[in-house]
């Protein structure tokens, strides 16, 4: 079946010498691999720079649901990045998002609601001029909410304390393994109620940033027992410094 869709690259694997295998999370059919041919020539129509980390596209596939391997008729990118590639700060950012995203989305069926924020999410941060250095952290807590285990904001009061465990806040003033101080408490209930535009209006310090990640990958282990330990995130801390 030939089908449009748009995608978004999360993993390239050099194939052959001229080609690669993509693993690109679409609109219409989840995620999928693609052989891409010819993409490494040095007059290919699609250049190789098209399938960098979370490049936006615009897709004519072949869909064949008894295939691993998909192919790709046409590509061409949805958004031409004005600064992610270029800003260390964005680039650093990208990398985490997309350690983030490979490792939490097994989906091979369609999820337009999250493909949508992933979608508009990336082009958000290419966009954004200045205060995203707390955009990770947004992020990565909404998507929380669309993987199935965002934290229950209902259950938030001011004194309240979030447990990683079961995603909720607690008024019980004892602190168990998995529950946050009430600082870090209101910091996860922010991330998660509050819009990014006013999220990235509150001060954060290098140290909060840094406790207020460990907290949200803690959570993301805790909930999605196949994530994987990421490796990104130290060196964005470091470039967020």
């Amino acid at each position: 079946m030939l089908a449009k869709t748009q995608g978004i690259v999360l993993k390239t694997i050099n194939y052959s010498e001229t080609s690669v295998v993509a693993k690109i999370y679409t609109e219409q059919f989840g995620l999928k691999s693609y052989l891409i041919q010819g993409v490494r020539k040095r007059n290919a129509k699609t250049k190789a720079n098209s399938l960098s980390l979370l490049s936006l596209l615009d897709m004519e596939v072949y869909n064949r649901e008894s295939k691993e391997m998909q192919y790709i008729k046409e590509i061409k990118r949805a958004h031409i990045f004005q600064s992610l590639p270029y800003d260390i700060r964005k680039s650093s950012i990208a990398i985490f998002l997309n350690e983030l995203i490979y490792n939490s989305i097994r989906e091979e069926e369609a999820n337009p609601a999250l493909f949508n924020y992933l979608f508009n999410s990336i082009h958000m941060l290419d966009l954004l001029k200045d205060n995203f250095s707390s955009f990770h952290l947004h992020f990565a807590v909404q998507l929380s909410k669309y993987l199935g285990f965002g934290p229950a904001d209902a259950s938030f009061k001011s004194d309240a304390l979030f447990d990683l465990a079961d995603g909720k806040f607690h008024s019980d003033k004892r602190l168990g393994i998995y529950k946050l101080n009430q600082e870090e408490s209101l910091c996860f209930y922010r991330a998660s109620a509050l819009s990014f535009d006013t999220f990235n209006q509150l001060p954060f310090s290098k140290q909060k940033r840094k406790i207020m990640l460990e907290h949200i990958l803690s959570y993301y282990q805790l909930h999605s027992p196949e994530f994987k330990l990421l490796r990104s995130h130290e060196v964005l801390e470091a470039v967020l410094a």
